[in-house]
């Protein structure tokens, strides 16, 4: 045994960076960047000053009309003299607003104390002497595959040296000291130029702010858009106050088009020294890891970028049956390690093949991996220890900034909600893999949840037949279920069609709904004729679900008749119970779903309707149509016990809607997003528990070849 203490990170480091020199035609393209991206404020104030001057000249040059007229007539000019000033002033106020309206303020990253983690700190700070950048005075830890370095404060910030660091504790997580140093110096090489850092963050800044004010939208839109539908008026009268108020409406949209054009403006303006500077900052990855080494980095963010969006897929599903990782880093690191080989060529793949686009604020990988080769840099910090050595204690970090995600960032309360140790998600992850591993086995490719029909045992004995039936039209029922996703698709389309014309709609292009005409009649027809032909895909596609019915049947039937374990069986009959109502209901849920769609389109033109009043009554119908079918089911499944939950509740306590819900039309949507991510992966589950079942007693009878995955019982009791 050595008594040897492990190495510092704190020591490996050898030599010095030669600071990237940046050519003057460089620091004048940024410069001259960063001025474009000034004078399009300067061009949209302008635009503001612009419409104030027409309202000021139309008050004065038109002051005579209604001179010499009398009674309704004088009441009518006199709307038509104010109408452009008011119009003008609520578009100069629309048009003021994003100037003097700040962001909406966002939850505070977890903040790190520099007493409890001091080797951490001076690591940063070592890294940021050899790039010549300043020293953070604050880290922050999150949960994405990322790090940022930015100033503290913003622009109170901006003339001083006042910086803070974010870094993702996946990537501590899942890379080396040595990686995890060239991703830091890559940020801080962002800073290592003063000059250069506050230009960059100029035309960051006006970016972000033109993408904000596009796309932002309060309360004050609300209240223009409600007072453009009032119909509680007389006629003439009303037509003097909604025609002002449906111009102003305009007005703002062109004025936001304005925005949007100036947006993209300054984006196509940017992007070239955006791409630039990331280039430059990439070569301070290069020389303190190494370039060899900026190439594996750069494999590892993909996989761990890959492993992230499954882990948080994971936490969406588990947070369904009411529990959530207590340590996301470790989910992360465990599912990158779990990455098929074929999905890491995949991705690595997609990665090559992409290519830098004039638009791309940064350069694609390959690109960047070339030019970091090309610097042939061999590195000035090759410690190779795993990054969370870094941290004191880096387990019971993660555990604090996963709780404070959940909490502050997705605002979820904990008190309804289990957390649960990362061994306990990865062995509940594995459940989930092996039920997706049963489908497949059972189904090959062919599973559809809307094709599943109740399972009602019989122990016949006969699924050698049914097996072998499934088989010889397996090919065929692949293309058949590719031509009902089609028209299921086209049918989706005629019910937004028909839906858009019912609440008043005018459908100038029929054809892009499958509708042959913009009439209620003509979608109606056309709703049939689909239906016609889905009748006639359920017949043709009979033969195979309905030897999958008796093979499901049979081999349940005899796992069922064999089994002596109290338990094994309890869970077994909880699981065909709850199949038995989500198969019943799936398809009709499915279809309801729908209606979110047409609700989206329908809100998502108001502007174009001629009757706000009449729009929202036929939106708070489709509205009414999804609360019913959610109510309905919440019913239906209030005597159902649930097959996982410990305890078993009843199966309508996992249709949690939000606490806070913004208004009517939110209700709705958590309603399907009940239906869609909660109900319907559910009864996927069971069906893949239950078609383990059945590889484990064909298995026994060796019918066919088919390998169980041995977790039927294990998954029903999980």
């Amino acid at each position: 045994m050595s008594d040897t203490a492990p190495a510092s990170p704190l020591d490996q480091f050898t030599g010095r960076i030669e600071p990237t020199k940046v050519s003057l035609l460089y620091q004048l393209g940024l410069g001259f960047v960063a001025f474009a991206m000034v004078l399009l404020p300067v061009v949209y104030v302008a635009f503001i000053l612009g419409v104030g001057w027409l309202v000021l000249w139309h008050l004065e040059a038109h002051s005579g009309m209604g001179e010499n007229i009398e009674g309704r007539a004088a009441l009518i000019a006199l709307g038509a003299y104010l109408a452009p000033a008011v119009v003008g002033g609520i578009l100069i106020l629309f048009l003021l607003k994003p100037l003097f309206s700040s962001p909406e303020k966002k939850p505070q990253v977890f903040k790190l104390a520099k007493a409890d983690e001091p080797l951490l700190f001076e690591f940063v700070a070592r890294i940021c002497q050899h790039v010549g950048a300043p020293v953070p005075r604050e880290i922050r830890l999150d949960t994405q595959v990322n790090a940022s370095a930015g100033f503290r404060r913003g622009w109170l910030s901006f003339f001083g040296s006042d910086l803070v660091l974010v870094i993702g504790l996946p990537l501590v997580a899942g890379m080396t000291t040595r990686q995890l140093a060239g991703v830091l110096a890559h940020e801080f090489g962002h800073f290592s130029q003063g000059a250069g850092m506050r230009l960059s963050y100029i035309i960051r800044s006006v970016n972000l702010w033109f993408a904000r004010v596009v796309f932002e939208r309060d309360q004050w839109d609300q209240t223009l858009a409600d007072w453009s539908s009032m119909e509680d008026v007389p006629s003439i009268e009303g037509l003097l106050v909604k025609i002002p108020l449906k111009l102003a409406q305009g007005g703002v949209w062109v004025g936001r088009r304005v925005l949007w054009c100036l947006m993209h403006l300054g984006h196509a303006i940017s992007c070239f020294m955006s791409r630039q500077m990331e280039f430059d900052a990439d070569s301070y990855e290069a020389k303190l890891a190494g370039s060899e080494e900026f190439a594996r980095t750069a494999e590892r963010l993909r996989h761990l970028g890959l492993g992230h969006a499954i882990a948080m897929h994971d936490a969406e599903e588990t947070y369904q049956s009411k529990e959530l990782p207590e340590d996301l880093p470790a989910l992360v690191s465990w599912r990158e390690k779990n990455l098929t080989a074929d999905k890491r060529v995949a991705i690595d793949k997609l990665s090559a093949e992409n290519k830098t686009q004039w638009w791309d604020t940064h350069p694609a990988d390959a690109d960047r991996v070339k030019a970091a080769l090309a610097w042939r840099a061999p590195g000035i910090f090759h410690h190779e220890a795993p990054a969370a050595e870094l941290f004191a204690n880096f387990n019971a970090t993660c555990r604090a900034v996963t709780r404070h995600f959940f909490e502050q960032i997705l605002e979820i309360s904990l008190e309804k909600v289990s957390l649960r140790d990362a061994e306990g998600v990865e062995e509940g992850r594995q459940v989930a893999d092996t039920y997706k591993q049963n489908l497949t086995a059972f189904y090959d490719k062919n599973f559809h949840p809307l094709r599943i029909k109740p399972i009602e045992l019989e122990d016949s004995g006969a699924w050698r037949e049914a097996r072998a039936q499934m088989q010889a039209l397996s090919k065929t029922y692949g293309h058949q279920l590719e031509h009902l996703e089609r028209q299921q698709d086209r049918q989706l389309k005629q019910i937004v069609g028909r839906d858009l014309i019912t609440a008043g709609f005018v459908v100038s292009e029929p054809g892009q709904f499958f509708l042959t005409s913009g009439s209620k009649n003509g979608a109606d027809l056309a709703l049939q004729q689909t239906q016609r032909e889905l009748q006639k895909l359920h017949g043709m596609m009979s033969g195979y679900e309905g030897g999958c019915a008796r093979r499901l049947s049979a081999a349940l039937g005899a796992w069922r008749s064999r089994q002596a374990d109290e338990a094994a069986l309890q869970n077994f009959d909880r699981l065909l119970v709850a199949q038995r109502v989500l198969a019943g209901m799936v398809s009709g849920l499915m279809l309801t779903s729908c209606t979110i769609h047409s609700l989206q389109v329908i809100l998502g033109n108001a502007q174009h309707h001629p009757d706000g009043a009449e729009l929202k009554r036929q939106a708070l119908a489709l509205v009414q149509r999804i609360d019913t079918a959610y109510n309905e089911c919440k019913l239906a499944l209030s005597a159902i016990p649930h097959p996982y939950l410990p305890d078993h509740p009843p199966m309508s306590e996992v249709m949690i809607l939000p606490d806070k819900l913004e208004n009517e039309w939110d209700g709705a949507a958590q309603q399907i997003r009940i239906f869609t991510e909660v109900l319907v992966p559910l009864f996927i589950r069971i069906m893949g528990d239950l078609c383990g079942f059945v590889l484990e007693a064909e298995k026994e009878e060796n019918v066919g070849t088919a390998s169980p995955v041995p977790a039927g019982a294990g998954a029903a009791a999980a």
